[in-house]
């Protein structure tokens, strides 16, 4: 299990430049989507909570959040600390679809960049388990790791570092979206496709759409969104 410093997450992300900006999209994409689908945000599960900073974007601040999260950056123990005078937020730690331990249901459900992370066996079982937890909808963002932007991404990461290996034939069949010729291994060889046949087989799909910018095609997205509703 990856271990760092518990400001080392917030800093390489969201400290500023491009890569910041690239990254806080998403939030802007989730407060976007929630302006936009209305409805029962009272109850919040996020599956990959971090320290909590969603809560910040989203339409107003819930009575109840519950956030789960693996901590390999040390996130939970930041959360605790910042919403330690909301009595009804709870962020606890969690390893496996298993681990996702509560009887309640939710009116919102939140995954931002997390099911890249997790093993490829996880990945439905996980969205199987936020079905089984949501009475409205789920909002779901991943990364882009094929394709154009999938070049783009990486060759900008070699440039400034923190980037993951690949052979020039990886390289070659990612950039191609050939990624069952890719090692799969977090972000490595990741394919956002996954992730949309889970939804679709727990939930009901209403629009899938890329970030930063909409209007592109989805597979120019440095990222993609999810919008689901549960059946």
């Amino acid at each position: 299990m990856r271990k760092k410093q518990s400001n080392d997450y917030n800093t390489r992300l969201f400290s500023g430049g491009l890569r910041g900006r690239f990254h806080f999209a998403r939030f802007e994409w989730l407060r976007e989507s929630l302006r936009e689908l209305g409805g029962a945000q009272d109850t919040v599960v996020e599956l990959g909570c971090y320290d909590g900073k969603t809560i910040n974007f989203l339409g107003k601040k819930p009575r109840r959040y519950l956030g789960f999260d693996e901590n390999w950056e040390g996130g939970l123990p930041i959360a605790r600390e910042l919403w330690a005078a909301e009595k009804s937020y709870e962020f606890r730690s969690c390893s496996s679809p298993s681990e996702m331990l509560t009887d309640e249901r939710f009116d919102l459900a939140i995954c931002m960049e997390t099911l890249e992370h997790v093993p490829p066996a996880f990945i439905e079982p996980y969205v199987a388990r936020m079905a089984e937890l949501t009475r409205g909808h789920i909002l779901i963002t991943v990364p882009t790791e094929k394709g154009p932007v999938f070049a783009a991404k990486h060759l900008y990461k070699r440039l400034f570092g923190n980037y993951q290996p690949y052979t020039l034939a990886e390289y070659v069949n990612a950039a191609l979206g050939r990624l069952h010729k890719v090692e799969r291994n977090d972000h490595k060889g990741f394919d956002y496709q996954v992730v949309i046949d889970a939804v679709q087989k727990h939930f009901r799909v209403i629009k899938t759409t890329p970030y930063p910018i909409r209007a592109l095609p989805l597979a120019l997205g440095f990222g993609i969104g999810i919008v689901a509703k549960s059946r």
